[in-house]
């Protein structure tokens, strides 16, 4: 009779909690990792911020899309975007759907 292997198991996850996915990735050695996402999110901070407001207005993209009059895709593709990428316009409309204030500092 053919005798059944012993499958490991994964060990158990850690219990730690991390402040940050920064601190977790370099926590486990993944430095080069974790300089491409700080590098990545420093490039979305603003449409991050638009997503959270949309977010919290209980909106969703397709819902968002209807009120700026455009597609889904389209809503899809601005939160997909860096902050460079986006046009002063479409940060307004955005922003006055989802009840913020646009206000531009120079300096």
């Amino acid at each position: 009779m053919a005798s059944l292997k012993t499958i490991s198991r994964r060990p158990a996850a850690s219990a730690r909690t991390y402040r940050s996915v920064d601190e977790m990735l370099r926590g486990h050695g993944y430095r080069r990792v974790a300089d491409a996402v700080r590098q990545i999110s420093a490039k979305t901070k603003l449409i991050d911020q638009l997503i959270v407001a949309r977010v919290a207005a209980g909106l969703t993209q397709s819902q968002m899309a209807a009120k700026l009059r455009c597609s889904q895709s389209r809503i899809s593709k601005i939160e997909d975007s860096q902050d460079a990428d986006l046009s002063l316009g479409d940060i307004h409309a955005y922003a006055r759907v989802v009840g913020l204030k646009l206000q531009l500092d120079l300096r």
